[in-house]
């Protein structure tokens, strides 16, 4: 994974890369986990209701690396010729979701 250095030619042009700036870029990413929990039929009848349901989703939870910049897995230049290359993008978002879902 590159991380580009300023001084580049013009708007697109990555001439900040250099083998000084190679860094590793592997990862170990949880991108997704979701948890419900049902209530029992029990449970259900005495709250006269068909269905109850709680959730929570998140997505990019947590990463693991060493590389020094915000996300390994993003490039601003996603091209053939320039691949990996970081240019300070912003990382992904994480998203926390939570929700219930009833039947009357």
């Amino acid at each position: 994974m590159y991380r580009a250095e300023p001084g580049g030619q013009g708007p697109n042009t990555p001439t900040g890369a250099n083998s000084r700036v190679i860094e590793d870029g592997s990862y170990l990413r949880l991108k997704t986990v979701s948890l419900g929990y049902n209530l029992s039929p029990a449970m259900l009848k005495k709250l006269t209701l068909k269905a109850f349901r709680v959730y929570v989703s998140a997505q990019n939870v947590f990463t693991l690396t060493s590389y020094t910049g915000m996300d390994p897995e993003v490039s601003v230049f996603n091209s053939v010729l320039t691949p990996g290359l970081d240019f300070s993008a912003y990382p992904r978002a994480r998203t926390v979701t939570v929700g219930a879902n009833i039947s009357f």
